[in-house]
């Protein structure tokens, strides 16, 4: 749907504010949901690979817990 937000940017910038008490530049939440939803799809990519490589039918918990440590080694700026 055009139009439609996939997250509410007033409400993301209130969060990060409160959490830093720093101020959001303008396009900084923009940013960092960018950021975040690539973690997110190289969590699940690497979830799916520790799955199939285990025998699993799907996306487990497990496979995600084990992957959850690299991935995040990653991310960290």
């Amino acid at each position: 749907m055009p139009g439609q937000k996939l997250y509410p940017r007033a409400t993301v910038r209130k969060i990060v504010k409160a959490h830093s008490n720093c101020n959001v530049s303008k396009n900084a939440d923009v940013m960092m949901f960018l950021d975040y939803m690539l973690f997110m799809q190289t969590l699940m990519k690497e979830a799916a690979i520790e799955a199939k490589q285990g025998g699993e039918r799907g996306i487990t918990a497990r496979s995600v817990r084990k992957v959850t440590a690299d991935s995040l080694a990653r991310f960290r700026g």
